[in-house]
């Protein structure tokens, strides 16, 4: 081989060489990326482990699905262009996406996308489905795995994945603070056509928590179902949500965090308000029981609680109920915090009324921000009641709170009571002495008169024993009293002394009647002993001038005459 023979030879052998390395980038080049192509996505529903990724290989090529693979129609996906290095934390909040369902084949097809990297959301399971596809980036059309060509129809099989999320809910008391145990929930998924209750009787601890996990995906809500003692139910719904975004990334709306694939939410809350109380007394705060004269003035005092989620209310309304022996007398006034409240309606009794019911139905909006109110009112005991017998004035308080009608009662009535005392005029033998006249007075100057008022002596009533000597007073409060004789009786033409003493007499619950509930009219005789009362005679003098007289008269002339003879007759001897 000449010289120059072996000269060509090398540079042919070099240029092989460099086209050995320039063409297949020269062939590649050749190929640009396609301006579209179309993105498939399958959704099937297999039996396998829906975290294990070696089962389905996801390379953008069309796949071989496993013999037990069922395709689902009717899922929505969501696909949004996003720039072309975006990574899986892409905000697409702003952006606009193509959405289209899966067919009887369970393939949505989305056809002529523009080339770019593309974020797909499943947005929707098919119905009856409770596992979802995680969001994921695909790039269309993408490089096929040879890394030689473009692949304009891309095929993607997201792999389902089954959400159990978890939530804690706190039930609080009405301060906010302190967690309330005893409530009971029921826990509901809202469906699309109908919510389902998924678990009931789920019961607060002593902290206040129910923490209740195993949920998938989807809207829920607690109703409390029963309140703690003392506290008023509260059945406005406290939703949540198990969302797929919260799975994937575990965050959302600043409630949750993931741990270990579960969604925990925290702070769904529910306050319970304390319930009303309502406590009722008489003449005074805190008094329960008094007496009082027939007509004389008897003031009763309500005070009730007004809870702190009375603008929710419905209605709050206050009933006030008493029998015949008591007449309603008027004198209506309502505090607000200790300020005039007028915000209310009144029925039932009127002025007058010997028994009924005073009902005050308030507005519930004047009512928000009031934390007490302060009921008072008057009445006073007629002549129905009987004597000794205790006589309640019951009051009740119904609360609608928007979720449960409460009614309040207090503890212990508070009760009135008036009395009286029976009397039999005696003499000394014990027998029954008509006309003697009595009046009563309080031992400070006071006298009763006949319309139960205390006054002076001049105006008191009069009390007459009758034929068999009794009397009786009825309608005084308990206490001492004292009968003052201001005539004393003349029977039988005997007359007798006045009381040099007045008598002491005190009224209680006994001093009519031994047995008062027994008893069931204000006109029965009473049963207790009647107190007695004695009187003397007075002393019968002679008389001077009369018939007696001269009979001694002639008597001491006789005897007189037959002295002087006598003296006559030693003389002359």
């Amino acid at each position: 081989m000449t010289k120059r023979t072996r000269r060509l030879a090398g540079l042919l052998m070099g240029l092989l060489m460099v086209l050995s390395i320039i063409l297949p980038t020269v062939a590649m080049a050749a190929s640009p990326r396609p301006d579209k192509g179309n993105l498939h996505i399958h959704k099937v529903q297999t039996n396998y482990d829906p975290f294990n990724d070696a089962l389905i290989t996801n390379d953008g090529l069309s796949q071989d699905l496993p013999a037990d693979a069922t395709f689902l129609e009717g899922a929505e996906f969501s696909v949004y262009r996003v720039a072309d290095d975006a990574d899986i934390t892409v905000d697409v909040s702003e952006l606009t996406p193509i959405v289209k369902q899966t067919d009887e084949n369970g393939l949505a097809l989305f056809n002529n996308l523009p080339k770019g990297r593309y974020y797909v959301v499943e947005t929707d399971t098919p119905k009856g489905v409770e596992e979802f596809s995680g969001p994921f980036l695909v790039d269309v059309p993408m490089m096929n795995p040879d890394g030689r060509e473009w692949n304009k129809n891309v095929h993607v099989y997201p792999k389902n994945q089954l959400i159990l999320g978890a939530v804690e809910l706190i039930k609080w008391a009405e301060d906010g603070k302190t967690g309330l145990p005893g409530a009971e929930f029921s826990l509901f998924k809202v469906g699309k056509h109908a919510d389902e209750e998924i678990a009931s009787e789920l019961t607060t601890g002593t902290d206040g928590k129910i923490f209740v996990g195993d949920l998938v995906v989807g809207n829920y809500y607690f109703v409390e179902t029963r309140a703690p003692e003392g506290y008023g139910l509260n059945k406005t719904p406290i939703p949540f949500e198990v969302t797929k975004s919260d799975h994937a990334y575990g965050v959302g709306n600043n409630l949750g965090n993931l741990v270990d694939d579960k969604v925990i939410r925290e702070g769904v809350a529910l306050v319970n308000y304390d319930l009303p109380e309502i406590n009722k007394y008489v003449t005074s705060m805190e008094q329960l029981y008094d007496s009082a004269d027939f007509f004389e003035t008897v003031t009763w005092i309500i005070r009730a609680d007004v809870p702190g989620d009375i603008k929710d209310a419905e209605s709050f309304v206050i009933t006030d109920t008493f029998g015949k022996a008591l007449t309603y007398d008027g004198n209506l006034t309502v505090l607000a915090d200790n300020q005039a409240f007028s915000n209310f309606s009144v029925s039932g009794v009127t002025l007058g009324s010997e028994g009924g019911s005073l009902v005050l139905d308030f507005d519930v909006d004047a009512l928000d921000g009031v934390d007490e109110l302060i009921i008072s009112f008057d009445t006073f005991i007629n002549e129905n009641a009987i004597m000794g017998l205790d006589y309640e004035n019951e009051v009740k308080l119904d609360f609608n709170n928007g979720h449960h009608v409460y009614t309040s009662r207090p503890e212990e009535n508070p009760f009135v009571h008036t009395g009286g005392k029976a009397f039999i005029k005696i003499n000394t033998a014990h027998e029954a002495l008509e006309g003697a006249e009595f009046v009563i007075h309080n031992g400070n100057g006071k006298y009763l008169q006949s319309d139960y008022t205390w006054g002076s002596k001049g105006t008191a009533r009069v009390f007459k024993s009758k034929a068999d000597g009794t009397f009786d007073v009825k309608g005084l409060a308990y206490g001492d009293y004292y009968l003052e004789e201001t005539k004393a009786p003349n029977v039988g033409g005997v007359q007798y002394r006045l009381l040099e003493k007045d008598f002491k007499f005190t009224v209680n619950a006994n001093s009519y009647y031994t047995d008062p509930s027994a008893i069931t009219s204000a006109t029965a005789d009473p049963t207790a002993e009647s107190a007695k009362i004695k009187n003397s005679p007075e002393m019968k003098l002679p008389q001077t001038g009369g018939m007696g007289t001269l009979v001694f008269s002639l008597l001491g002339i006789g005897l007189m005459g037959t002295s002087a003879k006598l003296y006559k007759k030693v003389e002359k001897k």
